[in-house]
């Protein structure tokens, strides 16, 4: 279903389509679950016990004892070691910590790849509603400027004023060139981001408002789940778990071998049997820096996490008031600005084509409109903008194939 687009040029991309798709094909994603798996396989060999060895001795000893000649297995032993102190389920615990940070990392990369995404989902509505716009100016002043010039043809209208409508048409004109322009622009952008084929038509819903966004005391209160900060929390855990993992591994290490060795004893061939154990000697280092080590990065670790969640908390109130104070211009824009211009314009319109306004006038009420509508969908793309921040700032995902998100 992602991939209908490219073969339905009628289908509306819509932006739940929009993030699913670059969710689909971000080699970001690719990495982050590389990365996870890779984690996973390492965690699977550090819960392993070390494997054993096997010795071999081959020796000419018996040989020249007993006249034979040649050589021969003189001895065959097994050593294996020995983990203390339970360092193997030390071992295994940091590595479980780091495939979930992992985790949390590849779900930090599914958030940052949907707010791209919406950020050139709403370029292209926003490119899209542009054309438009300057679509419909272009039409209706280029009927204007008809008019004109059969007005001036009549005498109706002085040559100046005729010049004043075409003039007023070719700004038109010049502004859907600059239009379609952009379009182009942004439209490459979405194409790139969502990797869909040039030749390929794209179709999108209209630019609109956003609905206004949950309380700001609501998204704090669910921002331990944030994956940003779930992630480096869980580094917390993985450096904490790696501080045990030192402490059990600075006792010596210790082996124990096993075999048997044939030997030529009172003229006959003896095979005699050992046991040894092997334990290295902290002469030298008895293993304080390492730890040490460790339990500084787990200090730093928290403080990252405690630097982060500040950080976050800071974001999250920033986006949460620019969205709702972008909302609010939208609306009075709306009521004060955008409506009235259009109910003015279309009186001046009749006006002057009945004769009883000037040119003047209707240049004005055009070109306040046109102002108006422009800053209408500037604002519309603000407010979305500002959304896609909120979200991304409050760990909100559009996509469903994460349900770590949730838990």
């Amino acid at each position: 279903m992602l991939l209908a687009p490219l073969s339905s040029p009628a289908a509306d991309w819509t932006l739940d389509r929009t993030a699913e798709r670059a969710l689909t094909v971000a080699p970001e994603l690719d990495a982050a679950r590389a990365e996870r798996d890779r984690r996973v396989g390492l965690a699977d060999e550090a819960g392993r016990w070390p494997n054993p060895s096997l010795e071999f001795d081959f020796s000419d000893e018996l040989g020249l004892q007993d006249g034979s000649g040649g050589w021969s297995v003189k001895e065959y032993a097994i050593r294996q070691p020995l983990p203390i102190d339970g360092r193997i389920g030390h071992r295994a615990d940091a590595a479980d910590r780091r495939v979930e940070v992992a985790e949390s990392r590849q779900l930090q990369r599914a958030l940052a790849m949907e707010h791209r995404a919406a950020l050139a989902f709403h370029q292209m509505q926003w490119a899209q509603a542009r054309v438009e716009q300057a679509a419909a100016q272009q039409k209706w002043t280029r009927r204007f400027a008809r008019i004109g010039d059969r007005r001036a043809s009549a005498g109706d209208l002085s040559e100046r004023e005729r010049l004043r409508l075409n003039l007023l048409h070719a700004e038109a004109q010049a502004e859907l060139d600059e239009a379609r322009q952009v379009h182009e622009a942004a439209l490459a952008t979405y194409r790139g981001v969502l990797d869909i084929d040039e030749n390929a038509s794209v179709s999108l819903t209209e630019l609109s408002r956003p609905d206004s966004p949950p309380s700001l005391d609501t998204l704090r209160e669910r921002l331990d789940r944030h994956p940003t900060l779930r992630a480096a929390a869980r580094q917390v855990a993985a450096a904490r778990a790696e501080v045990e993992q030192a402490r059990a591994e600075r006792l010596p290490d210790l082996a124990v071998r096993m075999g048997r060795e044939r030997a030529h004893i009172n003229g006959r061939d003896e095979t005699t049997n050992h046991v040894g154990l092997q334990v290295e000697l902290p002469l030298w280092s008895q293993g304080h820096g390492r730890v040490d080590a460790k339990q500084s990065e787990a200090i730093r670790q928290d403080a990252e996490r405690r630097l982060t969640e500040r950080d976050l908390g800071i974001r999250l109130e920033r986006s949460h008031t620019r969205l709702t104070g972008a909302l609010e211009h939208i609306r009075e824009h709306r009521t004060a600005v955008l409506e009235p211009a259009k109910t003015v314009l279309e009186q001046t319109r009749r006006g002057f084509q009945q004769g009883e306004l000037s040119l003047t006038e209707l240049i004005d009420a055009a070109q306040a409109n046109i102002r108006g509508s422009r800053r209408y969908i500037d604002l519309l793309l603000e407010a979305r903008k500002h959304e896609s921040d909120l979200r991304l700032a409050a760990g909100l995902m559009l996509t469903t194939d994460y349900p770590e998100q949730d838990r």
